[in-house]
């Protein structure tokens, strides 16, 4: 009995060897170049590029959008400029009423971001609005 098991046995594993799709040799590829990796040097180039880049932006937001700046309001000289022509009657009543209108308006589109003083109070390197 032993016989035929192992009979049998020997059948099934020459079927399977019979079944089996012998083995295609590798197909060959033109040889690709394996992927390089940037080399450190480029690596901290493109490092420092980014950072400052993004740390100039950084800055000229800050500048542009929250730091506070000092702007010069010459209202003093403008109200006596008005009422020096209001009394040479080169200006009417309601071109006068206009003009100061005009100068609140100036005041008020100023950013908030602004500080606003007097012209009279400036020496030098502060931005003076005329309005």
């Amino acid at each position: 009995m032993s016989e035929e098991i192992s009979m049998e046995a020997s059948e099934v594993f020459e079927e399977n060897d019979a079944v089996s799709v012998p083995k295609e040799p590798p197909k060959t590829y033109p040889k690709e170049q394996p992927k390089r990796q940037p080399g450190t040097l480029a690596l901290i180039g493109a490092c420092l590029v980014i950072s400052l880049g993004a740390s100039l932006a950084t800055i000229a937001g800050y500048d542009h959008w929250y730091a506070q700046k000092v702007v010069a309001v010459d209202i003093k000289g403008y109200i006596a400029q008005q009422r020096d022509n209001y009394l040479a009657g080169k200006l009417s009543d309601e071109e006068l009423r206009k003009s100061f209108d005009r100068l609140e308006a100036v005041i008020t589109s100023i950013p908030k971001n602004r500080v606003i003083i007097m012209g009279d109070a400036v020496v030098r390197n502060a931005e003076t609005v005329k309005p």
